[in-house]
């Protein structure tokens, strides 16, 4: 009796441990979107001349903007959250056994955000150039390099949409409808980016934050033992 308490104890324990971590990686992907939209908007409060513009010009915006230099900052906190995010993902989606839609999703949510931080972080050395005053062509060409990785988020995102939303339908956790809208939503986003017609980043951000609330209020389930 003594040794099948203990047993069920450490159990507990471990569940119990599962899901706060759970929860703090629900509460690190809310985080990871809040931060965007707030360095997106803030970012957006300054005007920029557009990539097609002289460099002189480019740099000056990029020198004399104060918002540009907070969207940087809450962009790397962004990041720190996703980061944590999808760690705490791969956890939960892979607790039933390894599947290859675990790994495609933790591989897309890891590109996903490395390319995010390193657009941010190009961002910052543009600025900086540009305040230097003396090399504005190269500031121009950071600037129109951090516009490159800003591109090429989108199959990262598709690859962690779908490889949760397999994973969803395929274990129902999390709950399917967050699968099959996510099949959905990455569809979508293949058709937009073939197309080019608008951007449907706010879409995939808000499914981003419900599976985050999911796993908030919903941690993972305890498993059955032996």
């Amino acid at each position: 009796m003594t040794l099948g308490g203990y047993g069920n104890e450490g159990g507990d324990v471990e569940s119990i441990a599962t899901r706060r971590f759970d929860r703090t990686g629900g509460m690190a992907g809310i985080a990871f979107v809040t931060l965007i939209i707030a360095s997106w908007v803030t970012a957006a409060s300054d005007k920029f001349e557009g990539v097609d513009h002289s460099a002189e010009a480019i740099a000056r915006d990029l020198a004399n903007r104060d918002g540009l230099e907070t969207s940087i900052t809450l962009a790397g906190l962004a990041a720190i959250a996703g980061f944590w995010f999808v760690g705490s993902l791969h956890l939960r989606l892979s607790a039933r056994g390894p599947s290859a839609a675990a790994w495609a999703a933790f591989g897309g949510g890891l590109a996903m955000v490395t390319l995010f931080l390193a657009g941010s972080a190009i961002t910052s050395a543009a600025v900086a150039v540009a305040s230097l005053g003396s090399d504005p062509q190269v500031a121009k060409a950071l600037w129109l390099l951090e516009q490159g990785f800003s591109n090429v988020i989108g199959p990262a995102l598709i690859v962690f949409m779908l490889g949760v939303s397999i994973s969803s339908m395929n274990r129902g956790d999390p709950p399917r409808w967050l699968g099959y809208s996510g099949v959905v939503a990455s569809v979508v986003l293949v058709v937009n980016s073939v197309v080019g017609s608008f951007n449907l980043a706010v879409l995939v951000l808000l499914w981003v934050l419900a599976l985050a609330i999911n796993m908030t209020i919903r941690p993972q389930p305890r498993q059955e033992s032996a």
